[in-house]
């Protein structure tokens, strides 16, 4: 028994759905500044002068400064489960976007893994697999089970966007399945893939609004499409891809 084929995408369309909150940028950024946090300056600081003046007083003046800190909740380390076979896990993660690690190195038949959010089908294969997809990107989803179809021993990690791959020189490239966070301003990308089956790229731009299904084809594919970055993608191929911001 084989799943059924792929849908066959609408050639050069772009759908587009309302995808984030405020909260989920705010997640974005705390990603962002997490991977690139600038090296605290140290040393001491001189006074300030104002040219062409010079104070007359002698007196001593003591400047106290009160530190401010910002307190932030870090999220939750990633949940790692583990299993062999068909199997049902319910998550207690906090609601937000997840990247969800599906690895099965030794499937052999069916390998599909379902959730109840509006993701629904994040992988459906056979045989082996090893790549990560988003969940709960749209506003209101809310994924609290992974249905889990395998014929061997598999390998699931649920984190916040803290797992996606950080892309900070404005191109990224890999095999398979990946989420990566674009950090550098771009209005378009060239987006390539070597692959027999779906290449799908969905972006979703940090500065909100809509999710934009940037590239949807079968096998092979060359192009530029537009990217507003910074930006978190979302990767679907069998095969080798690049993408180049510009």
């Amino acid at each position: 028994m084989y799943p059924a084929p792929p849908e066959q995408p609408a050639p050069k369309k772009h759908r587009k759905w309302p995808w984030i909150t405020a909260a989920t940028v705010a997640l974005l950024v705390i990603a962002i500044s997490a991977a690139h946090r600038p090296t605290p300056l140290t040393g001491t600081a001189s006074p300030a002068t104002t040219s062409g003046y010079a104070p007359t007083s002698s007196a001593s003046v003591t400047t106290t400064t009160t530190p401010t800190t910002t307190t932030t909740t870090p999220p939750p380390p990633p949940s790692v489960y583990n299993g062999h076979g068909d199997d049902v896990i319910n998550l207690t993660r906090p609601q937000g976007v997840k990247i969800i690690r599906f690895t099965c190195a030794k499937c052999t038949g069916n390998t599909v893994l379902k959730s109840d959010g509006a993701e629904s089908l994040l992988v459906n294969t056979i045989g082996a697999y090893d790549g990560q997809q988003w969940a709960d990107i749209r506003e209101g989803s809310v994924t609290s089970t992974l249905t889990v179809t395998a014929t061997g021993a598999w390998t699931i990690t649920v984190g916040g966007v803290d797992m996606a791959r950080v892309a900070d020189a404005g191109a990224a490239g890999g095999t398979g399945d990946d989420v990566v966070l674009m950090i550098r301003s771009s209005t378009k990308a060239e987006i390539s893939n070597k692959g027999d089956g779906n290449f799908v790229v969905h972006v979703a731009p940090l500065a909100g609004g809509f999710l934009d299904l940037a590239v949807n084809e079968i096998g092979g594919y060359q192009g530029t499409v537009p990217l507003a970055g910074p930006a978190l993608v979302q990767i679907t191929s069998d095969g080798t891809w690049s993408i180049a911001q510009s």
